[in-house]
């Protein structure tokens, strides 16, 4: 592969690098933006969860279309550095502009930035992650490269949690501001040294094609369980500002501290789980780490005011499984395609994380498109001193706490049989490398 071993430790930091920006807007935008634009610009939550899913949608639609195209592009062009440089044109002034509305904005005005930053990070996204399959080949090189940009994304998150804390005094369009220019500022630097020192790998295979990649079953059954785990961690995501606030009441700076400890968690779990993925498959990692963020969770229902301390624990521990969430399944859809390149002969990379990155945004985009107007037919108000009402209530904790471990049992019976083992891997590399 490209990588030697005297050069592949910092090949992988460097390459790692642009998940740090990338990661900063996580959580404004996924979980703090819909309530912001409800509550703080006052266009409601059923509108807002109808928008963000149409969202969702837009951006669903452009992902197989970026990643035909962007497999498409000559290498001597540079194949994932050219779509990634113009990914971040874009997406870097809508992010500016969508933490920036103005008192009366319209739902139009949250369409049409949303729909501008979703574009520009779906460009830079899905040739980001492809270039890691081209990069690195091995059963383990591949947990670790996605294990360490996941890892450096998480310390994005969680230095947008201590800049929460140091910034409750502002008020909340000017946390926004702060968050979005620092974004922005930061993007510029580490997108110019990984695009101006990372290199970009040679490929064999034929042309790509448009056609969904039906016939490659491994990838789609990857790509199922991908799609329930997402939806299960989305309606706790989404849901998590209203829970911490009208079922454990906790005040502001509680909040933040809760989402900090959660990611420094999910940072701390990374490592533990690529050294148990050494040992074991990946894909029954993954699963041992679902089920111990389902055996969690089923003391959620039960909490009410007050009870920051054992949710505190519960985060704690979620946050470590999410480690493996978010390293490990990227690392098993690697493999799926060099099984894809082996058995099909495409050179299509870029359009199976183009499919992958379909089935995350959707089952996001489901995930607050179901549950804000779900909150809001069973009556949950967002009038904090108002009495909530016992349906409202109970809606918030089932689909808080209840859907995700159903969802999670579900994704866990997917991937339990995975037949694409470490063995059957290192076969597969093995013929592949024949082939050349």
């Amino acid at each position: 592969m490209l990588a030697s071993s005297k050069f592949e430790n910092r090949l992988k930091v460097l390459y790692a690098l642009p998940a740090f920006a990338l990661a900063f807007p996580t959580i404004p935008v996924f979980v703090l933006l819909p309530t912001f634009y409800a509550e703080t610009v006052g266009l409601g939550l059923a509108t807002v969860g109808w928008v963000m899913f149409g969202l969702r949608v837009f951006d669903v639609t452009t992902d197989p279309i970026v990643g035909h195209y962007t497999d498409s592009i000559p290498r001597r062009l540079g194949r994932r550095k050219l779509p990634m440089a113009i990914g971040g044109l874009i997406a870097g002034p809508a992010l500016l502009f969508l933490f920036s509305p103005a008192d009366d904005s319209s739902f139009y005005y949250l369409i049409f930035w949303g729909g501008l930053l979703y574009l520009g990070w779906t460009i830079i996204q899905i040739p980001y992650l492809a270039w890691s399959v081209e990069l690195y080949g091995s059963y383990h090189d591949r947990n670790e490269i996605n294990g360490l940009r996941e890892g450096i994304g998480l310390a994005g998150i969680l230095a947008v949690g201590l800049l929460l804390l140091f910034l409750t005094d502002l008020s909340e369009f000017d946390r926004f501001q702060f968050l979005a220019w620092f974004t922005f500022i930061v993007g510029i630097i580490l997108f110019l040294i990984t695009l101006s020192i990372v290199p970009e790998a040679h490929r064999i295979g034929k042309a790509p094609s448009f056609k969904f990649p039906y016939k490659n079953l491994l990838f789609l059954r990857v790509l199922a369980a991908w799609f329930v785990n997402g939806l299960a961690n989305g309606f706790p995501a989404v849901c998590l500002p209203l829970y911490l606030t009208y079922v454990l009441q906790l005040e502001e700076i509680d909040k933040y501290l809760l989402i900090f400890m959660y990611f420094l968690f999910a940072i701390l779990g990374i490592p533990v789980w690529l050294a148990v993925a050494r040992q074991m498959d990946k894909h029954k990692v993954w699963c041992l780490s679902m089920l111990i963020a389902c055996a969690a969770f089923i003391i959620v229902p039960f909490l009410g005011a007050g009870d920051m301390l054992v949710f505190g624990l519960i985060c704690a521990i979620t946050g470590f499984t999410l480690g493996s969430d978010l390293s490990l399944p990227p690392s098993i859809q690697a493999d799926c395609a060099d099984w894809d390149r082996f058995r099909f002969g495409f050179d299509r990379t870029s359009t199976l994380f183009a499919y992958w990155s379909m089935s995350t945004k959707l089952s996001l985009g489901l995930a607050v498109g179901i549950a804000f107007p779900l909150l809001e037919y069973y009556g949950l108000s967002l009038d904090r001193s108002a009495e909530q009402s016992s349906s409202g209530y109970m809606a918030l904790i089932v689909i808080y706490a209840v859907l995700p471990i159903v969802l999670k049992i579900l994704a866990v019976w997917l991937m339990w049989g995975f037949p694409l083992t470490q063995k059957t891997h290192a076969a597969l590399n093995l013929a592949l490398e024949k082939r050349r």
